[in-house]
């Protein structure tokens, strides 16, 4: 048996990964290839409950998890990651033998595949598309969100027409004015917003696509 890599924790300065998976054997050269490839935190967890906590209690832009943990109790870690108001993206690691379990979580949602024994060049891709995806879809996030406060901060005003002084209510309609030509150009904003929704579907779409052309020619 392996070390006991579960309390495995890196500083956290750069984008934080959640490694998912109880075979240390598979975990070691991932953590390899992340020491020197790439400028990511990471976590270690070994059981799919473990990997929930930790995503309640802190942020990650990415989660890499063994096909086999993935699929535990209804494939949970994955269920929760679509649960998050923030898009998580999950990486399925698999080797030949894996190969049923990781076409079912691509086809249920895992954005992509990295086959195992590790290819460097595929691992790195991979993370880094995830990376740009997670962060895609974090802006697209606050966005809405931001839009979404605005109109109804403008909402609330809690003016009273009726007992403003007239230069006051001049004041106030020059203002409203202002606010008609702001949604305006929020609601381009918006459908800009829905063309950027819609390229990152189709990024998701390219990638897993990608991954079950791989999964399909991973040797037995």
């Amino acid at each position: 048996m392996g070390p006991d890599l579960s309390h495995v924790t890196s500083p956290s300065r750069f984008p934080r990964l959640l490694i998912a998976d109880n075979n240390s054997s598979a975990v070691e050269p991932l953590i390899r290839t992340l020491d020197r490839r790439l400028d990511v935190d990471f976590d270690v967890c070994t059981s799919p409950r473990g990997a929930v906590r930790k995503l309640l209690l802190s942020p990650y832009q990415l989660i890499i998890s063994g096909a086999q943990l993935a699929e535990m109790d209804d494939f949970l870690l994955l269920r929760r990651t679509k649960a998050f108001h923030t898009y998580v993206p999950l990486v399925v690691t698999a080797s030949a033998s894996e190969k049923d379990s990781a076409r079912r979580l691509l086809t249920k949602g895992a954005f992509d595949l990295i086959t195992t024994p590790l290819e460097h060049e595929q691992t790195v891709g991979t993370i880094r598309l995830a990376l740009w995806q997670s962060k895609l879809m974090g802006l697209i996030a606050h966005k809405e969100e931001t839009l979404e406060k605005y109109r109804q901060h403008m909402t609330d005003y809690p003016g009273d027409r009726k007992k403003m002084a007239e230069s006051f209510q001049r004041a106030l309609a020059a203002f409203e004015q202002m606010i008609s030509s702001i949604e305006r150009t929020m609601l381009r904003m918006e459908e800009s917003m829905v063309c950027f929704s819609d390229f990152a579907t189709k990024v998701e779409y390219y990638a897993r696509e990608r991954a079950l052309e791989r999964l399909t020619a991973l040797s037995k």
